[in-house]
């Protein structure tokens, strides 16, 4: 993967939080192509933030010290051992991570905004993730997949509660 060009957050007809997103890839037979989404509140300023973190093979290369060439070809032939490789540095790829989206929680309006995205997913228990992949000379590929957040229901169902409190005194005080 070069690069995530650009993610787009919204609903579909059936009111499915969707995220598109358009990445850059190196060459036409690049492997690299698995990114993560992460949900999140940051502040200041308060915000529902959407994180992505791509390049995975490039970061898992630079964390565990190995050539990229190394990761590539256990990401191929080991996919047990890649996947837990990215499970267990999560957090230190996060910190690679770029905030594509945000949406300020310093209106009423916003947080109302927020709050939809979270109780979809939350009620849906997923949300639906599309992936426009352009490549140099090879004809863009798209996939489409629904990614299961029941794992992290009690994190958004916190994030849903600091959207509601989004002008609540006594949270931004606890934030500060």
């Amino acid at each position: 993967m070069k690069e995530i060009k650009q993610v787009k957050l919204g609903f579909n007809k059936k009111a499915e939080v969707t995220v598109i997103a358009d990445i850059d890839m190196k060459s036409d037979d690049d492997i690299d192509s698995l990114f993560l989404c992460f949900f999140t509140i940051l502040h200041p300023p308060l915000r529902l933030s959407v994180i992505t973190t791509g390049c995975l093979n490039d970061h898992l290369s630079k964390i565990y010290n190995q050539d990229v060439s190394t990761i590539d070809g256990m990401m191929e032939n080991n996919e047990e051992m890649y996947g837990a490789m990215i499970q267990q540095s999560t957090e230190q790829l996060l910190t690679f991570g770029e905030e594509q989206n945000k949406i300020n929680l310093e209106s009423a309006a916003n947080a109302k905004q927020a709050s939809a995205i979270l109780t979809s997913m939350l009620q849906n228990g997923f949300y639906v993730q599309k992936t426009r992949y352009h490549f140099p000379t090879k004809q863009t590929q798209k996939q489409e997949q629904k990614v299961d957040i029941s794992q992290l229901k009690p994190a958004f169902k916190t994030m849903l509660e600091i959207c509601k409190r989004w002008d609540d005194p006594k949270l931004l005080e606890e934030l500060a």
